[in-house]
């Protein structure tokens, strides 16, 4: 039994060996920047399955439904995972959607093959408060309904030049969508591509270095929305003190007071008549 396990795996990892998977393209998008830093990240890695065997292994960890690890461990690519930092960012709700292999050509033996993922992330947080250095971005509320975004490179998980800076090749692609009415302080280096989605601008980069990357941006709260956000902020801390061990307290003081109100007004109109 045992020799029939230890062949089982000898095998599995000749296979793994021997298999044939070239990477065809990667697109990392961020959307829906949030503000308190966080967003959704959505990737799609392209590769091209070439050779029956690669082509039955891709199969077999489509329909045993594999994670991530094994996955990257079957296609053997180094771009088979997640693009940001683990010890940067907290990363929530991850799924993964192996898709079938598409456009085969029996003549060449070839198929292609995608895995896509879509997960959120968020800055690392200790007692409730976002610790420095952490997050895809770094927040700055310098005015009054004004947040300041700037994007943090070691939340990103590329490959990387000798001097630390991330590299695209020309196979990568990196996507950050902008929230809607965004004031763009800077972008650096500049975009491949820039255009105009329904939910904000799209700036992509794609085969280059990026040095000294910086992304810097504003989001404006409307007057009306932070009206709405101290009311309902107020409504929250009432609620939470009346479920607190002073909340019945908290109530009878408050009825002395509007009862105490009351009488002193009558009282008043009274005495004006």
């Amino acid at each position: 039994m045992r020799g029939l396990l230890f062949s089982v795996i000898m095998l599995s990892l000749v296979a793994a060996v021997s298999a044939d998977f070239t990477l065809e393209s990667v697109h990392v998008t961020i959307t829906n920047v949030q503000p308190d830093g966080s967003a959704q990240i959505a990737e799609s890695v392209k590769f091209l399955v070439k050779g029956s065997l690669s082509q039955q292994l891709y199969n077999s960890a489509l329909e045993s439904s594999s994670g991530l690890s094994r996955w990257s461990s079957t296609i053997g690519l180094s771009d088979v995972k997640q693009h940001v930092n683990p010890a940067v960012v907290v990363i929530e709700n991850f799924g993964l959607q192996p898709q079938p292999m598409t456009g085969c050509n029996p003549f060449l033996d070839t198929c292609h093959g995608e895995l896509r993922m879509a997960y959120s992330v968020k800055p690392v947080y200790n007692n409730s408060i976002p610790m420095d250095g952490t997050g895809l971005f770094a927040l700055d509320d310098y005015k009054p309904r004004t947040i300041r975004y700037s994007l943090n490179p070691e939340a990103l998980s590329f490959t990387s030049t000798e001097g630390g800076n991330t590299l695209l090749g020309p196979d990568v692609w990196l996507a950050l969508e902008l929230p809607q009415g965004s004031k763009i302080i800077e972008v650096n280096p500049s975009a491949t591509s820039a255009q105009d989605t329904a939910e904000g601008k799209l700036f992509s980069w794609n085969d280059m270095v990026l040095a000294r990357f910086s992304v810097v941006f504003e989001v404006e709260e409307s007057i009306d929305k932070e009206v709405g956000t101290f009311f309902t902020d107020a409504f929250q801390n009432f609620q939470a003190t009346l479920n607190s061990q002073h909340g019945m307290a908290f109530l009878i003081i408050l009825a002395i007071l509007i009862g105490s109100y009351i009488y002193v007004t009558i009282a008043k109109k009274k005495k004006e008549e």
